[in-house]
């Protein structure tokens, strides 16, 4: 068993030996190399960007003027026509049938016409020698001049009836290509109902959808630029020809027209185009890219430099609009000020930073 005393004097002297040892230095707080700028309130350009397709300005939509049964159809999408092609062909056995009709009136119009003009001139001799009463020669003229009318009509109904015939044969009377086939061999169609649509050569144009929020963001006559999915690095000027006065009732958004300047061969019906609009703000702002943004509370927040000691305060802000990877300040900051833009998740209040070279 050991010695009460021994302990005590052990325990004592170790005590004694480690008051005689110096005392470890304090390690100095670490300081932290950040990314940071000098924020200054400068014009911004606020950039918007649509996806669209390529059509055609002008495209009319093709119909019969008469009902019928479709028996024919030689029009395929994409086909080039030429004025005068024939595009489909309906049954023409009912129109046909009414044609020959009509044309069977005229000749019985005709007959009775010739022969009340036989009786006609008749009068008219006998007239001349008093061998026929005045009123007899008058009920013969008047019989004449109702055939001749009767005769006209008929004329006039059988023109019609052909016409109507024609109209069986639905012919392109313009240029264009065909984009869309409503109707197929076999299927009854009413006269107007669309069967097929044509775009006319010329101007071609992207046609976009606005979302409600984003509506003055474009006015007629803007500038824009436009890109094809197709040919990347081709950049299109354009310019906004027309933007609808109502949004759309299911989707809620505004359909906007816009117009190749300098639309090329390159540029094809139904490719998929994008639309790039820029448009300065009104006054200057402060802008910061996304990586300096922390969060305080649940809001958004900086750090700012103080430039004599170069340490780290956080301070909150109000954000403004969105613009790619960067987003302005609508309130918070003024202009002159550092604040850290890289390197913020490692900071802590009143730390002290160590710009990194190229800062500006």
């Amino acid at each position: 068993m050991k010695n009460p005393l021994a302990v005590m004097f052990a325990i004592a002297a170790s005590t004694m030996l480690a008051a005689c040892l110096p005392k470890p230095a304090e390690t100095p707080p670490a300081v932290r190399p950040v990314k940071s700028m000098v924020v200054a309130a400068e014009p911004i350009d606020r950039v918007s960007q649509y996806a669209g397709e390529v059509q055609a300005r002008h495209e009319i939509t093709l119909a019969f003027r008469v009902s019928g049964k479709v028996i024919e159809r030689s029009a395929e999408v994409g086909q080039q026509v030429e004025p005068g092609d024939v595009l489909m062909q309906l049954d023409a056995g009912d129109l046909a049938l009414n044609e020959e009709a009509l044309r069977a009136q005229l000749i019985a119009a005709q007959a009775d016409r010739n022969q009340a003009h036989a009786k006609y001139d008749r009068a008219k001799a006998l007239l001349g020698r008093n061998l026929i009463s005045r009123n007899d020669y008058d009920t013969l003229k008047g019989a004449y001049e109702t055939a001749e009318a009767r005769v006209q009509q008929a004329e006039s109904q059988l023109s019609g009836g052909a016409r109507q015939t024609g109209y069986t044969q639905l012919q392109s009377d313009q240029a264009g290509v065909i984009t869309a086939v409503q109707a197929e061999v076999g299927q009854v169609v009413t006269a107007g109902q669309p069967v097929l649509n044509l775009a006319l050569p010329g101007e071609k144009e992207v046609e976009i959808s606005v979302p409600e929020n984003r509506h003055d963001e474009l006015r007629v006559g803007d500038k824009v630029q436009i890109s094809l999915w197709s040919a990347p690095g081709q950049t299109y000027q354009g310019q906004v020809r027309e933007i609808a006065p109502l949004a759309d009732p299911l989707t809620r958004t505004y359909a906007a027209k816009v117009t190749f300047v300098d639309a090329d061969s390159a540029v094809k019906l139904g490719m998929t185009a994008s639309v790039r609009a820029s448009r300065r703000l009104a006054l200057p702002a402060i802008r910061l890219p996304l990586t300096a943004l922390i969060e305080q509370d649940g809001q958004p927040a900086v750090w700012v430099v103080d430039p004599q000691s170069l340490k780290v305060f956080r301070r909150r802000i109000e954000l403004g609009p969105f613009h790619e990877n960067q987003v302005t300040i609508a309130r918070g900051l003024a202009p002159g000020e550092r604040v850290v833009t890289a390197g913020t998740h490692k900071l802590y209040p009143e730390q002290q930073v160590r710009l990194l070279d190229g800062t500006l």
